[in-house]
């Protein structure tokens, strides 16, 4: 709907508004006043339409006026170029006049930029025609009173950042809300009171400007549109705040002539609001949202000039790309043009792929020139990384090339070097030799004079021994004598002078003291007769020479006579030094003195002997010391002579090891060298070779980058198909003919990533098709956020694997404390993963997905949620949605990279591959698996050791050969090489034959991705229909259990086919309404059908096929058969246009009657056609085309009948759960559920889910109440619900919970409680049974995880019949007897007749009547009951009649 298509008087006097901003004396020409009147007419008139038709029919009418009423007949003279009237850009004065020229424009608003940069952020903008021309129309528009803009644009297209440059060329101040999730009315009204006092109060000049994301409640657009329409918002300020502003104005209202009433200062506040406060509104077209807010808030189109941003044209991407690219070194000015062209090109053909897209996908994607932006600024980027990239490869690669280049030509040198050392070592030994011969000379004779000292040595060593044992054996005996030699000195020592001086003093010795005397006589003065006192007087005269003398006495050289003498004085009992002390302490020591004297003498006598002894032996060995030591000084000479030679041949040996060291290290340098050049001989070439090719890169990297810039911005949200038709068959050819240099066949992912890297990601849990492997490349090289279509999760997977380690966290938008989550990954530079987005998303993220920002200081910060967040370069933001299709906004698209991460086909079949083969030979899986992963540790060692030989390289020292260990490393680095060489060489030979055993299993894994894929597109018919891959292969594996053994292995996986296709239908279909189940059957055999797996007999023509899916018509001739619908015979003629047809409609002309009975048939299918046409019946699919045309009808019975024929046991899908009641059905199913696979009922009016449940809980043993719970979901019921599951999950019980559709908000916290307990491991007793409404409110993640049940009746009578008497009791029918069991056949029969007229709608019951299994139940009981009654007689007919039909019915 064209609802800017509006127009009313306003627009005329909008028109003349700016006519009148004319001032006297500037227009004096006609030709100036119709241009202005041109200009008015275009800006108010035909900005608003929006295709170029249009366009054309409003300039037709300009013309026409133009021709008719001003007279001119050369329209074109005023119409040939752009017409632009500005206030800034002709003079100083503000006049509004031409511009002269679109470069002075553009010279003028880039001063404008510069000027505006200087004092405010900076905006790198390219002002190119187009945006110039925005920037005078948003100008003009806020430049009139109450002049408010509506720029409607997708996002990224340069509407904000042009109003702001708008505005400040106009000297308003722009005001923008901090919008985040919890904005509430009352701010944004609280925001509103503060710009009205400005621009009422206080004159300030304000653009208020507001884009749609930030309109997170609709109730924000009533005010706007209040503002829009009068300027001014009711009930904005209580009656005291108005009377203060309008207190505040009434000077200035009285210079104005205002008169000082209320209701006159009101309205000129007002007037002041509308002159000072502009309203500029950013609104994107994508989408309903705006039309909708359009029509609830006219003002919004007819209160404002409206002014589209159109996608910009080709000269701008052009020009933008041409400004940016100055910046590169590029090696000539053409290249840069082509490549400006080039971008251009890309964009362009994007814009155009992604309308195609949507045509032939249904899928939505954007870009904007926001995208282009990026594009050009990633291309930098990249070009400027690969370019370093490449100098550093060139610079290891050359640090490695000389290393080995320098220790060649060493070798040689080394060589000469070694033959010359040769030599001197040779010199050596001789000298060598020589010195050797005279030591062995010196040496004999140094033996000789060494025997002979060693014989006196024994002679000396037999002497010291004798004169040792004697030396021992008198100091023993002498040792006996010490104690009476000591005492006689004491006594001495113990005399003092004074003793002694008395004791001579005396005139007569008292009585023994004379004994003591003559005894001392004997032995100092040799006296042998004088013993008088005087005699004794005399000796004493001298004490101090009497003392000396006592002391000095030597006992040894006492005589025997004198002992003889002494004996008599001994003997006499007074000679006691004791009985002394009372006479005399002299004569009582010199008593002791001479006792003890004596005794030592006596000792002494008896030792003399051995003394002599020990003097004569130790004189012997003196002798022999002697000797000894002559023999000793002999030795010693030649011992030094030998020392003096020994030093010269130590010396000698020691330049010889000196020269034959050197010499072996000149050996070792040289194999060392030999062993480097030759061991990296390889490697000089290769690396050579390596160099070149850089080299060429460095230039070829310019269209190269292109190319790879282009696929991570652009092709992401594309599936394989549309990447191909862009980057491989658009943008290599345009770069190849632009001349661009490019690598002859590049591949993007050459670009983006290598082996190692892969390999890596592979190993993180990516899967290995060529799809996500560009998935990943995009991701780990994109600028802007990654966003990932991602409804398999597959790449959630991967990425948690992949960012673990880096303290990764997962949240959902609605999660308590989401956004202190995001804020603390902010400041602190986590990753984090923002999963199972919707279509919208919090405008709180807008800043972080938009990167503003800003730096303040060394600092660099963020707004968000309305506070300032300091920002970390280390932040990884990763974006995640479980919508397989969904429709995300151009700005989202324009701030993200959207990645799309569903599963391809052939991805799918490579997984389920390794999976049967992994059930069905799992030795030969794990073999599989294992060199897989073998493969890529060697794709990433192999990296990991070139890398590491040339950085060893790169590090070495100088002298390279002196590093040994680096050699042998470099040696050990390069066989480990060629070890995984030969490895990868051999793995490949075996992964051949692995291969070869295991794609005897690829049918199956063919039809399983098939039927993934069919599956995920029944979202597409109903949102219930929601399927994951786990589930998937859940089921994949239960149906590789089910399959028949069997003996072939052909057979085997004939077997398993079958078995998987029914296990899936019947799982599939016990979850589909009636009405969609035969379009999921009709699917699944047409996909078999063309792929050939019904037989070439069964191969699907397509142009059949799609005129069975289309039914087209052809008008032409008349319908000549008058029994024969118009529709059918347009039909009709429209067959005959395939070939097999061409005499169709001639044949129903002919025969009219015949044809006529066929096609007044009740069932027209199972009867043959008229005529040849009959033949038909051998071709089913063709004969359901004449059916299409001439019966569409009976086309759906004819299909059914179609697939019982072409499907192998096809009525086992057609009749699939016919003979099964609701709880068999519900008990196979809860068979096939697990803790984590609820059972999920969808609901349908008259089903009795509880009923069923009720009966399984019974048979299960669960206790209502106890370990069965059941919760019906509404206000309060989710505090419930949540206690009861925590129970369950840890003991095991039933859990339903009835109509949860009533709480989708707590479904997601609901869906995030299940994953918990799915992580925690639940008790294996417990179930989920959840039930709703089909409503598109139920999260995608809770419905894909549960095995889904509808409970309608089937369709058809027959089926019906079956349903009912299925749902008897086996047991109890058996027991009743013939009449009872006609009667309830007869009862099952008018059930299903009674279910089966509901079809027909009103044809049937004017009223949708919820009959159900259980008025069937409830009849059979009244029939049991009146049976017994009856007491076997005769049937009470007309009572059952009624109570079935007028109450029961």
């Amino acid at each position: 709907v064209k609802f800017t298509y509006n127009w009313s008087l306003r627009e005329l006097t909008n028109i003349f508004q700016g006519i009148c901003m004319i001032r006297q004396g500037e227009y004096n020409l006609f030709a100036d006043i119709v241009k202005l009147w041109i200009h008015e007419f275009a800006r108010v008139i035909s900005d608003r339409f929006f295709t170029t038709p249009e366009l054309d029919v409003y300039d037709g009418i300009l013309r026409e006026v133009m021709k008719k009423q001003l007279g001119i007949s050369n329209q074109d003279e005023y119409l040939k170029e752009a017409i632009n009237f500005t206030s800034f850009a002709s003079s100083g004065s503000g006049s509004y006049l031409p511009v002269s020229s679109m470069e002075q424009l553009k010279k003028v608003v880039d001063a404008k930029l510069v000027e505006y940069n200087e004092s405010n952020a900076m905006m790198d903008l390219v002002l190119f025609e187009q945006a110039a021309e925005h920037i005078t129309r948003i100008s003009r528009i806020i430049s009139n009173p109450s002049g408010n803009a509506m720029l409607i644009g997708v996002g990224g297209s340069g509407k904000q950042s042009l109003s702001r440059l708008a505005s400040f060329i106009s000297g308003y101040e722009v005001r923008q809300l901090q919008v985040t999730g919890s904005f509430k009315v009352d701010d944004l009204l609280e925001a509103f009171r503060e710009m009205f006092k400005q621009s009422g109060v206080k004159g300030i000049p304000i653009v208020f400007l507001m884009t749609d994301t930030q309109v997170v409640d609709d109730r924000f657009l009533i005010y706007i549109n209040s503002i829009l329409a009068s300027g001014w918002i009711s009930g904005l300020f209580p009656k005291d705040e108005i009377d203060g502003m309008l207190g505040a104005l009434r000077n200035e209202a009285k210079s104005c002539g205002i008169p000082d009433m209320p209701e006159a200062m009101l309205q000129f506040l007002i007037s002041r609001v509308r002159t000072n406060l502009h309203v500029i509104l950013c609104f994107s077209p994508v989408g309903d949202v705006f039309r909708v807010r359009a029509r609830r808030f006219p003002a919004l189109i007819m209160s404002t000039a409206i002014d589209f941003f159109h996608p910009w044209p080709r000269e701008a991407l052009i020009s933008v790309a041409f400004k940016f690219l100055e910046e590169v070194e590029l090696p000539s000015p053409e290249i840069m043009s082509n490549l400006a062209v080039h971008m251009a090109e890309e964009h362009l053909s994007v814009t155009e792929r992604s309308k195609k897209y949507l045509e032939t996908q249904g899928r939505f994607n954007y870009v904007t020139p926001k995208s282009y932006l990026e594009l050009i600024g990633f291309y930098k980027y990249l070009l400027n990384m690969k370019r370093a990239d490449v100098m550093r490869l060139i610079d290891r690669l050359d640090v490695g090339l000389s290393t080995l280049r320098k220790t060649a030509a060493d070798v040689a040198e080394l060589q000469i070097d070694l033959s010359h050392r040769l030599e001197v070592v040779a010199e050596k030994q001789i000298a060598t030799n020589a010195l050797i011969e005279e030591i062995g000379v010196q040496r004999a004779d140094a033996d000789v004079q060494n025997e002979l000292a060693n014989a006196e040595a024994e002679k000396a060593a037999i002497a010291s021994a004798a004169a040792a044992k004697i030396e021992l054996q008198a100091e023993g005996e002498l040792a006996m004598a010490k104690p009476a030699m000591e005492a006689a000195k004491d006594a001495v020592d113990c005399l003092s002078k004074n003793m002694l001086t008395e004791l001579k003093s005396l005139s007569s010795p008292p009585t023994g003291v004379d004994l003591i005397t003559s005894a001392c006589l004997i032995l100092i003065e040799r006296e042998y007769k004088n013993f008088k006192w005087d005699r004794a007087k005399k000796m004493m005269a001298n004490v101090d020479q009497f003392k000396g003398k006592l002391q000095t006495y030597r006992g040894e050289d006492m005589t025997e006579d004198e002992i003889k003498k002494l004996e008599p004085f001994l003997q006499n009992e007074l000679f006691d030094p004791k009985l002394m002390e009372s006479k005399s302490m002299a004569a009582a020591n010199l008593c002791n003195w001479v006792v003890n004297i004596v005794k030592f003498n006596r000792i002494y006598v008896k030792v003399k002997p051995l003394m002599d002894q020990l003097e004569a032996a130790r004189a012997s060995k003196a002798a022999a010391e002697a000797s000894l030591a002559a023999a000793q000084a002999t030795v010693a000479a030649v011992d030094a002579k030998l020392r003096i030679l020994g030093d010269k041949f130590q010396e000698a040996t020691d330049e010889k090891a000196i020269v034959e060291a050197q010499a072996a290290a000149g050996k070792a340098r040289l194999g060392l060298a030999e062993r480097l050049v030759g061991g990296l001989s390889s490697e000089n070439e290769r690396w050579g070779r390596e160099i070149e090719n850089l080299k060429d890169a460095s230039t070829t990297l310019i269209g190269d980058c292109m190319l790879a810039a282009g696929f991570v911005s652009y092709v992401g949200s594309f599936d394989q198909q549309n990447r191909e038709l862009l980057w491989k068959l658009t943008w290599m050819p345009d770069l190849e003919e632009k001349k661009i240099p490019l690598t002859k066949g590049v591949d993007p992912l050459s670009i983006l990533t290598n082996d190692g890297n892969n390999a890596k990601m592979i190993s993180e849990g990516l899967p290995a098709d060529r799809i996500s492997i560009e998935n990943g490349s995009i991701i780990t090289n994109c600028k802007r956020w990654p966003l990932l279509i991602d409804p398999q999760t597959q790449g959630i997977k991967w990425l948690r694997q992949k960012e673990e380690p880096n303290g990764l966290q997962v949240f959902q938008l609605n999660q308590k404390g989401w956004q202190r989550k995001v804020e603390q990954a902010i400041t602190n530079g986590r990753v984090i993963i923002i999963e199972n987005l919707g279509e919208d998303i919090d405008a709180t993220m807008d800043p972080v997905l938009s990167r503003a920002i800003y730096k303040k200081g060394r600092n660099l910060y963020l707004r968000f949620g309305g506070e300032e967040v300091e920002y970390d370069n280390k932040f990884q933001l990763y974006l995640q949605t479980k919508l397989s299709n969904p429709h995300y906004k151009p700005e989202i698209a324009a701030q993200c990279t959207l990645i799309n991460f569903i599963a391809t086909e052939k991805g799918l079949e490579d997984q389920l591959l390794a999976k049967v083969v992994g059930a069905e030979r799992p030795e030969l899986e794990e073999k599989a698996q294992a060199l897989q992963a073998a493969f890529q540790q060697y794709k990433i060692q192999l990296v990991q050791l070139e890398d590491d030989l040339l950085e060893r390289l790169a590090n070495a020292p100088e002298d390279i050969l002196s590093d040994i260990p680096l050699i042998e490393g470099l040696e050990a680095t390069k066989q480990a090489a060629k070890e995984i060489a030969a490895a990868v060489a051999e793995g490949k030979k075996t992964e051949i034959d692995i291969n070869l055993a295991r794609e005897i299993y690829r049918p199956v894994a063919s039809e399983g991705a098939m039927l993934y894929f069919l599956l995920t597109k029944l979202c597409g018919i109903e949102h219930m229909y929601q399927y994951s891959l786990d589930s998937f292969v859940n089921y994949f594996f239960k149906s590789i259990e089910r399959a028949t053994a069997a003996e072939k292995l052909i057979d085997r996986v004939a077997n398993l086919r079958a078995s998987l296709r029914i296990t899936m239908y019947t799982m599939v279909s016990r979850g589909l309404f009636v009405r969609h189940k035969l379009i999921f059957l009709s699917q699944l055999t047409f996909n078999l059908m063309k792929r050939g797996n019904l037989g070439e007999e069964n191969l699907l023509n397509e142009v059949h096929f799609q005129f069975l899916l289309r039914g087209p018509r052809k008008e032409g001739e008349e319908n000549p058969v008058n029994w024969l619908p118009k529709s059918a015979w347009d039909s009709c003629l429209a067959l005959a246009d395939l070939e097999e047809f061409n005499k169709f409609p001639a044949d129903v002309v002919e025969a009219s009657p015949r044809f006529r009975e066929w096609f007044n048939l009740i069932t027209p299918e199972s009867e043959k056609l008229p005529l040849d046409w009959a033949g038909l019946d051998r071709t089913p699919f063709m004969k359901m085309l004449v059916i299409r045309c001439l019966r569409p009808d009976r086309i759906a019975t004819a299909l059914l009948d179609f697939i019982r024929v072409v499907l192998p046991d096809g009525n086992a899908y057609a009749d699939c759960d016919g003979a099964l009641s609701s709880v068999a059905i519900l008990d196979n199913c809860l068979a096939d559920s697990t803790p984590t696979v609820p059972i999920y009922f969808i609901l349908s009016p008259g089903a009795n889910v509880m009923g069923d449940l009720d009966n399984l809980a019974s048979k299960y043993g669960f206790v209502a109440g106890e370990t069965y719970h059941n919760v019906s979901m509404g206000q309060g019921q989710d505090v419930v619900a949540m206690r009861n599951l925590e129970m369950a999950h840890r003991q095991g019980h039933w859990v339903v919970l009835n109509n949860v559709h009533l709480m989708p908000r707590w479904l997601i916290e609901l869906e995030k409680k299940l994953d918990e307990f799915a992580l925690e491991g639940s008790n294996k007793k417990f179930r989920l049974f959840l039930s709703s409404d089909a409503a598109n409110s139920i999260p995608i993640g809770l419905l894909n995880r549960c095995i889904k049940i509808t409970n309608e009746p089937p369709a058809g009578l027959k089926a019906n019949i079956k349903r009912a008497f299925a749902s008897l009791n086996k047991e109890t029918f058996e027991e009743f007897d013939s009449k009872m069991k006609s009667i309830l056949f007869g009862l099952c029969h008018f059930h299903a007749v009674m279910l089966e007229r509901k079809q027909y709608g009103p044809m049937g019951f004017n009223m949708m009547y919820p009959f159900s299994i259980g008025d069937l139940r409830d009849s059979a009981v009244v029939l049991s009951n009146y049976m017994e009654n009856s007491g076997g007689g005769k049937i009470p007919w007309a009572d059952l009649r009624y109570i079935f039909g007028e109450i029961m019915y």
